[in-house]
């Protein structure tokens, strides 16, 4: 075994703990000469031990990547994890036998990081390096496995768009950065990235950081896996300080899977809109039973209220004509308050002919404007929900100081309509939502658009089109003069022209109150 790195015999094995009596960097006694030479000498001699006794020179950062979740990679435990800083792999505990220790000695890899405690460990030597001369050039390291932020940098995320460097010194913009898709989670990163730039979602997660919310934190990260999980994850989105200009969002989709038994995985496809849905009401209840309160973050900036008329359709068989007549029974109408996270709205239906060729409408697509769709909840129009009732709806206020609009084009329904309605919906990049409300306000509510998922499809080559592959992107605005949009496509990322957005296949939306 080489003898660069062991400096004490056994005997002194649990004791050594390097605190601000590192014989390499801070011992007068043996240095009193070089500490009295040119500063350029001190500094030759310094950085010449430090690499010799901490191993600072074999940490390899480009091997580092903790998106992945924290589970040692011989034992599958996810109990006091190492990752070694030299080859990146993770690995179980520090004793003799421990499967860390056992590859510290058989590759010469020497620097570990605590997953847990973020403690820096030099093995099989068992030294904590805990001086601040030593650990704080790894403070990109730790920086890099879970980000901090402070009150001035989380306002800054709301006003300007901040520059990130990666190793390679490649600039990235903080916020909109690509997110992995590992197999078939796509659908899933288009949902975090439309969460994580609501500007009072991403600021509460990041906040938690503080050291004022650190009781708050300790509480999240005890009582809900999922939270704790979409924490990390929204920290690593606005960080400045990432190893690549990307991030996978492996770990927190490994614990989706494992809540929902697999019916939001990263190997099947299923509908944003769903992922969405599940999403926010299981954050919510999470942190109301966490917090004991009855509105969590989630429900304070989404959730509003509508009212629903409900109208009932009577049916009679006519005894002379053997016909049956619907009525509608006005008297019986009953109404009630509901709470929703999103609204949706109806396109028109396909026409009816198609070429039988090439399975399109023609040679025009059709077109609405999303006033007409938005008429769905003026109070006056009625919408047949089933054969037995007719709805109407009506929009309540207090209106959440942000709206999810969601467009159903019959994608939940793929036994009806394999591609869904291709129906284009013209918006713009402004509406005034007070002309919904029950009451109509005099003054306008302006609500401006931050984000909107595409829907769109690849053709595959079956004719009946049953594989045929979904892909979701989407629309982010970079500005507040909307002058400037982003499309994120997994880990593509280009400018978007916010005068033809409306031309693709709008899902959901998300509008910001102004």
């Amino acid at each position: 075994m080489s003898k660069r790195g062991i400096e004490d015999d056994d005997s002194t094995y649990n004791k050594k703990t390097r605190h601000d009596t590192n014989t390499a960097l801070d011992n007068p006694d043996e240095n009193d000469q070089t500490l009295h030479d040119s500063k350029a000498s001190e500094q030759t001699v310094n950085n010449s031990k430090r690499d010799n006794t901490y191993y600072l020179d074999t940490i390899d950062r480009s091997k580092l990547d903790f998106d992945f979740e924290k589970v040692c990679s011989v034992t599958l435990s996810n109990v006091n994890v190492y990752c070694c800083l030299v080859c990146g792999t993770f690995l179980q505990g520090r004793s003799k036998s421990s499967p860390a220790y056992l590859h510290s000695i058989n590759s010469s890899h020497r620097m570990f990081l605590n997953l847990h405690t973020e403690k820096f460990f030099i093995l099989p030597d068992n030294y904590e390096l805990s001086s601040n001369i030593v650990t704080r050039h790894l403070d990109d390291i730790r920086l890099l496995l879970n980000p901090r932020y402070d009150s001035r940098r989380i306002k800054d995320l709301s006003s300007k768009v901040l520059k990130g460097y990666d190793l390679r010194n490649h600039a990235y913009d903080v916020g909109f950065i690509g997110l992995n898709n590992i197999q078939n989670n796509d659908y899933a990163n288009v949902i975090i990235h439309a969460l994580s730039h609501i500007a009072p979602i991403r600021d509460f997660y990041l906040g938690l950081s503080l050291e004022k919310n650190q009781t708050e934190q300790e509480l999240v990260s005890r009582k809900s896996v999922l939270n704790h999980n979409f924490e990390i994850l929204l920290k690593k989105l606005w960080s400045q300080h990432l190893f690549k200009n990307h991030v996978s969002p492996h770990e927190f989709l490994q614990v989706v899977s494992s809540i929902t038994s697999k019916k939001f995985s990263t190997t099947s496809e299923t509908s944003p809109k769903d992922f969405l849905a599940w999403l926010l009401n299981r954050l919510h209840s999470d942190l109301v039973k966490t917090f004991a309160r009855k509105r969590s973050i989630l429900s304070k900036t989404l959730q509003g209220n509508v009212e629903v008329i409900t109208i009932p359709i009577e049916a009679k068989t006519n005894e002379y004509t053997l016909k049956v007549d619907f009525s509608i029974q006005e008297e019986k109408k009953s109404s009630k308050k509901i709470n929703y996270w999103m609204l949706s709205l109806d396109l028109p239906p396909d026409p009816l002919f198609k070429n039988s060729v090439t399975g399109k409408y023609g040679n025009e697509i059709p077109q609405v404007s999303i006033f007409e769709l938005l008429k769905k909840y003026d109070g006056k129009q009625t919408v047949q929900s089933t054969s037995t009732e007719l709805r109407s709806y009506k929009l309540l206020e207090p209106l959440p100081p942000y709206i999810i609009l969601f467009y159903d084009r019959g994608i939940e329904e793929p036994e009806k309509n394999k591609r869904g309605n291709p129906t284009v919906v013209k918006f713009p990049l402004e509406i005034d939502f007070s002309q919904y409300l029950e009451k109509p306000s005099k003054s306008p509510l302006n609500y401006r658009l931050i984000s909107n998922i595409k829907h769109e499809s690849s053709v595959g080559t079956d004719i009946e089109r049953s594989i045929d592959k979904e892909q979701w992107s989407i629309d982010l605005r970079k500005s507040d003069t909307d002058e400037e949009w982003t499309t994120i496509r997994d880990l593509e990322i280009e400018k978007c022209n916010k005068e033809l957005m409306f031309l693709s296949e709008c899902y959901l939306q998300i509008w910001e109150k102004c």
